[in-house]
């Protein structure tokens, strides 16, 4: 039953999700900030060898190429679409930067909030980890 209420993403990837998911990047003259997900090894990890386990799972050239975490990290692998460094209006430079300052982070928060609501859904079931966040 269509209530008319839609679900929204203002940031995300394609994550192999329902057929009803629509992706999409706004158009050239519309600029946007992007970025590739980061990943690290930290030091004094509790198991190192299962965290470069997991790194060097997420760096195959199947799991890169398999398009189902959005934008690739090789460039030896063909990517599924066009990645985010392509993207002349992404800005993926910049994310350092907007990140740095905490307070238009929060800023930004606030608009979303208050364009599109506070995030609402039902808990993750399962096992939520060794240190769950709270986000107030």
């Amino acid at each position: 039953m269509d209530t008319g209420v839609k679900r929204i993403g203002p940031a995300g990837a394609e994550t192999g999700g329902a057929d009803s998911t629509v992706w999409g990047t706004p158009d050239d003259d519309h600029p946007f900030l992007a970025w590739g997900q980061r990943a690290a090894l930290l030091k004094g990890a509790r198991h190192p060898a299962a965290a470069k386990s997991y790194l060097n799972w997420l760096l195959t050239p199947e799991w890169q190429g398999a398009g189902q975490h959005g934008w690739g990290a090789r460039t030896d692998v063909t990517p599924t679409g066009t990645g985010v460094w392509d993207l002349p209006n992404a800005h993926s430079a910049d994310f350092v930067a907007f990140m740095a300052d905490r307070a238009a982070v929060k800023r930004w928060r606030q608009t979303m909030v208050r364009y599109f609501g506070e995030a609402d859904s039902p808990p993750t079931p399962g096992w939520l980890g060794l240190a769950p966040t709270v986000h107030v």
